[in-house]
């Protein structure tokens, strides 16, 4: 299944959901009578965020112990990579029988499982999970829906602004690489058959869309880190000073990425690091201690 076409015939709303969900670690739990074609959607939306590890249920660990140590090395090691679980569907019913937390899962279930398995895959889950997201896979279409969120409380500028970014950088390219093949070919007597299949590049279009979703993403956790850092080090002076705010605009400004509100940034920061910086902005029309950050970094 190419869940990134699908992703393209979904409306936007739901396409920047699930990327909402996957920047914050919001559990997703994918389902459907082929058992193959949810192992493969895991699989694709595992590849999207590369920026974190990824450890397989039942393959890297087994245990609730094993997965806490897991999560007790991410919480001591802030230079460590995040991690996130991909649970197989074959495997979910045993996942629910032995872990206690699903904070950021990837998890399937097979609709087509004996009907008291899935009763109790589905009860447990509604019952273990307060927010995630449901991805229903029917055959040639997907339905999205959200659990335990009231959606108008959901700010997805950022998620909307990356998929306006693929879209419209994935045209360039391809476009580009139609001008080069027509260019070699304008005053040629190539038959018009091997034209049409010379500027067909549909499989590259897909491949480029894989690339900049993953560039696009990792922009932003690139930003985000870099804010963690300097954010870090201000809650630090604050043990030692009273007044260690700083303006949003300089923050934006000196992280070098604008793609994200001050208030997208701290939320990922929290749900990636466990740290809430919301105390120490204010808003940019106040004072702001950009000399600051300039000594920092000097």
């Amino acid at each position: 299944m190419n869940f990134l076409k699908i992703l393209d015939e979904l409306k936007k709303k739901y396409t920047s959901l699930i990327l909402y969900c996957l920047l914050d670690r919001v559990p997703i739990v994918v389902k459907g009578d082929d058992p193959f074609d949810i192992d493969d959607v895991l699989i694709e939306l595992s590849n999207i965020v590369d920026f974190r590890k990824e450890f397989v249920f039942n393959v890297d660990f087994v245990s609730n112990r094993e997965y806490e140590n897991l999560i007790y090395n991410e919480n001591i090691d802030y230079n460590s990579q995040r991690i996130f679980v991909r649970c197989p569907q074959n495997v979910t019913l045993l996942a629910l029988k032995k872990i206690n937390s699903f904070r950021g899962w990837l998890i399937g279930f097979s609709t087509s499982m004996i009907k008291e398995d899935l009763n109790l895959v589905e009860t447990q889950l509604s019952k273990r999970l307060k927010k995630f997201l449901i991805i229903t896979l029917n055959r040639n279409h997907i339905s999205i829906k959200l659990e335990g969120f009231d959606l108008k409380e959901i700010d997805l500028s950022l998620e909307n602004t990356i998929l306006r970014k693929i879209s419209e950088d994935t045209e360039k390219s391809i476009a580009r690489m139609k001008r080069v093949v027509l260019e070699k070919i304008k005053n040629s007597t190539v038959e018009k058959s091997l034209i049409r299949t010379l500027l067909d590049f549909s499989v590259e279009k897909e491949e480029l869309k894989k690339n900049i979703f993953k560039k696009e993403l990792r922009n932003f956790h690139s930003g985000s880190k870099r804010a963690f850092f300097i954010l870090s080090r201000l809650n630090l002076l604050s043990k030692f000073e009273t007044t260690t705010t700083i303006g949003s605009k300089t923050l934006l400004e000196t992280i070098d990425y604008e793609d994200a509100s001050i208030e997208r940034i701290i939320s990922f920061i929290k749900d990636e690091w466990n740290e809430d910086f919301s105390n120490l902005i204010e808003n940019a029309k106040k004072a702001s201690i950009g000399d600051k950050i300039q000594s920092l970094w000097g």
